[in-house]
Order: structure tokens, then C-alpha cells, then sequence
């Protein structure tokens, strides 16, 4: 009996899912997490990551806040990939790139705002993060 119970233990511990990167981190007022900022982003731009040419419902949504950041004058830089340039890194950088990957993960568009991210935002909580994190005023 205790060796079954033993087993049941170790097989519900290795099917057990991974722990949520994201799981106990503060939040900013418009849902984005800090992360580690991908390689090669300029601080006044936002990246915005989802599958190219793709016709998939992500894609449109994708298009269509890139098209409305633009619209707005906020520099945007497009992709499908991202990399991080840090040698040695902390544990605190560690932390960052695993939230990083997991809002990469939990779907398109992935919108990285000086060194915060958020997955699949609206336009609005992009401009205010945008904004909150240049120390500029909230448009209304």
C-alpha cells in the first residue's frame, strides 16, 4: 500500500505542469510584467511580436494594433523572433527572460514596452504603458 502511494506521489509530481514564470509578479495598472527587454529593441520602441503573413486571427489582431500604434506615433518594430544579448546573466535577468518567453507563449500579439510585456493587449493599455514607462502624462 505505501509503495502504490509512493508511486501515485512520483507520477503526479512528474505530470505535475511547470511552474507559471509569471505566477506572484506585480502587474502594472494596464496588466503588463517586467521581463528582460529582447536584443536589439530601442528604449522609445515597441516590439511587437507575432507569426509573419499568416493569415490566423492572431496575425489580424497583430496587424491591426501595429497599423493603430502607428497611427498614434508610436514607433513600433515588427517580428516573429526574439533574442536576448546578456552574458553572465543574474538571477534577476533569468527571472526577466522566463517571463519573457512565457507572454511570448501565451499568445500573439506578444508587446514588449521598455523592459514590460504583456500578451495579446489592446491599443489603449499598450499607449498607457507606453507612456507610464517613458514618464509621460496618460492621454485620455
Amino acid at each position: 500500500m505505501i509503495l502504490m502511494l509512493a508511486c501515485g506521489i512520483y507520477g503526479a509530481y512528474q505530470l505535475w505542469p511547470e511552474r507559471d514564470a509569471l505566477a506572484g509578479v506585480a502587474i502594472s495598472v494596464n496588466g503588463f510584467v517586467p521581463v528582460e527587454m529582447p536584443g536589439g529593441v530601442a528604449r522609445d520602441a515597441i516590439l511587437v511580436l507575432a507569426p509573419r503573413h499568416c493569415p490566423s486571427e492572431q496575425a489580424r489582431r497583430t496587424e491591426a494594433l501595429a497599423q493603430e500604434l502607428i497611427r498614434r506615433g508610436i514607433p513600433v518594430v515588427r517580428g516573429d523572433s526574439f533574442f536576448f544579448d546578456v552574458a553572465d546573466p543574474t538571477p534577476e535577468q533569468m527571472a526577466g527572460i522566463d517571463r519573457a518567453v512565457e507572454v511570448f507563449k501565451r499568445g500573439a500579439p506578444a508587446v514588449f514596452v521598455n523592459g514590460m510585456a504583456m500578451s495579446n493587449p489592446t491599443a489603449a493599455q499598450v499607449v498607457a504603458e507606453y507612456r507610464a514607462t517613458l514618464g509621460m502624462r496618460p492621454v485620455n
